[in-house]
This record gives structure tokens, sequence and C-alpha cells, in this order.
């Protein structure tokens, strides 16, 4: 079923589709950012920011080979639309990039775990979706949720959850406009113009900040760049099957692959604080699952009735 036809690329209703396309896209990225801490002790924002963009980039550069050439791919119809979306991917980026060389991931994650507010917020505002009451009592159960299990406490307020609190925001517009693009033009192309932009951005600071690496963080760099890439199509076909407000608390999904890299990768077990969050969240997210479901069948209902 779709909703409708926007030039020659069709925006589908696909909502189950899409909640797993995003919970997998997501799933990638604590990973690559555990790496990504990692290699920031010894590399700058710049060298760091710019060969994660390189890693993405080639895998997603050969990807287009597959689906027409680049000159297909890359093909667009809104280039305004692409300009004030590469513009807030590029500073949502940089905050959190930032970020990370500063604070730790669970600060990071804690505040960015605000992102369903300003999704929701911006879908109202932007892309004109309805917002039923019970998806924002979901939304709010699932704040409770991660508030229960990470336990805030005053060092939210270090400068790196303020950039991380300004990169959420950002990445909750950047979201909006990648579904709007995602109406006509191709995922690979919405995957691959930011790290196109961030490659000529970072590019001449390495003048001047390039530190010469070992083969071992060169193949580092290269496997976070081939998870983000692939969490960056799933996230870019997800926005393209469901709409963004139910696709927002998915993001709460990250939590358990936080919670699985401090286990296997720096031998710390979840409390009992954060496994009754880890139940708080995972109810939410299936209530809004099934309020997603229960709309689309209404509809589906009432469009056989009017046929």
């Amino acid at each position: 079923m779709t909703t409708g036809t926007l030039g020659s690329r069709q925006l589908h209703n696909r909502a189950l589709l899409g909640v797993l396309l995003m919970i997998g896209g997501l799933a990638l990225y604590p990973l690559a950012d555990a790496f990504i801490k990692h290699l920031m002790g010894t590399y700058s924002v710049q060298q760091s920011t710019f060969l994660r963009a390189l890693g993405r980039f080639i895998p997603l550069f050969i990807a287009t080979f597959f689906q027409g050439g680049p000159r297909s791919v890359l093909s667009t119809k809104h280039p305004g639309r692409h300009s004030v979306r590469l513009l807030v991917n590029l500073c949502y980026t940089y905050a959190f990039m930032y970020a990370f060389s500063m604070g730790s991931l669970t600060v990071i994650y804690t505040v960015s775990y605000s992102s369903p507010f300003f999704m929701i917020l911006l879908s109202a505002l932007i892309l004109k979706e309805r917002i039923g009451a019970l998806r924002w009592i979901a939304v709010i159960i699932g704040m409770a949720g991660i508030i229960v299990a990470m336990r805030p406490n005053a060092n939210v307020f270090e400068i790196a959850a303020i950039l991380t609190l300004f990169g959420t925001f950002l990445g909750a517009l950047n979201k909006i406009l990648m579904r709007r693009l995602a109406a006509t033009e191709h995922s690979l192309a919405i995957a691959l113009y930011p790290n196109i932009v961030m490659i000529l951005v970072t590019l001449p600071f390495l003048l001047t900040q390039w530190k010469s690496m070992p083969l071992a963080h060169w193949g580092l760099f290269g496997i976070v760049g081939l998870l983000t890439a692939a969490g960056q199509y799933a996230i870019a076909q997800a926005l393209r099957f469901t709409q963004a407000s139910i696709l927002a608390p998915i993001d709460y999904s990250t939590f358990f692959w936080v919670v699985a890299i401090d286990f296997f990768w720096w031998n710390k077990s979840p409390e009992t604080g954060t496994l009754l969050g880890a139940a708080i969240i995972v109810c939410s997210n299936l209530f809004i699952l099934y309020c997603a479901r229960r709309e689309q069948t209404k509809k589906a209902a009432i469009a056989t009735r009017l046929g």
C-alpha cells in the first residue's frame, strides 16, 4: 500500500518494515561510536571525522554501480532541499564528534534520548503528521524508562551533554528532512551526499592536523565506515516506509546495544535499575507499534468500506 506518489518515486506506508530497518540501522551506531571514541584518544576530531566519512563513502559509492550507476543515483530534483539537509547534517555530525571527544558514551546516549520529543514536534510542524495522544504518552513513558535506567546526575550538564542536546535536535531535524527527500530521491543519494560534503569540508584541515596511522587503525576506521554506511542506508530506507513520528521512539533501542557493548567490551554488567528501565522502554516501544498497527487497520477498513 502507498500513501501517494511524489515525482518518480513512491513513499510507502509499511510500518513494520520501517521499524525493523530503523532498529537494525540504529544497532550499528553504538558499536561504531565505541570504535570512534577509542580512536579519538589518538587522532584529532577533524582527522577522525574525515576518515569516518571516507569509510562510509567508499562502500556506498560502490553500491551505486548496482543501483543504476552514480549518475542515476545522485541525480536530484531538489538541490535546495539537499543543501539545507547537508548543512544541518554537517552541524549535527560535528556536535556529536566533539561530544565524543569530551564525554562518556553514557552521558552522550542519555542526553540523545531526548530525540523523540524533537522528532514528534518536528513531524507535526514540518510533515504535518497527526500525532495521537497515545503516542505522546508512550514516548513520555519511554523517557521515564531512560531516566530509571541511566539515572543521570549533575555530569549530564557538562559541555559534552550540551553539545549532544544541540546535536540531538539537529539529528531529529535531519531525519525529518531525510523523509521529505525520500519521497523523490534515491536512498543511496541521501546517504552519500553528507559524506561527500564531510570529506570536502574536513580535507583542508588535514594539511596541518594529519597524524600517521598504523595499518590496524586504518582497518578500524574502515570498520566504522562500513557500520555507519549500512546504518545510514537502513535509516534512509526506514524513513521511506514509515512515518517519522512512529520511528521516533525506536531511538531507545540503542540502549540495549550500549549495555551489550559495556558488558562485552568493558566488562560492565547492568544494574537492577538498568534492567527495570529497559523493561519500561520495551513496553513503550511495543505500545507504539501496537498503536501504529491499529491505525493502519482502521485506515484499511475505512478504505475497504469506501471502495
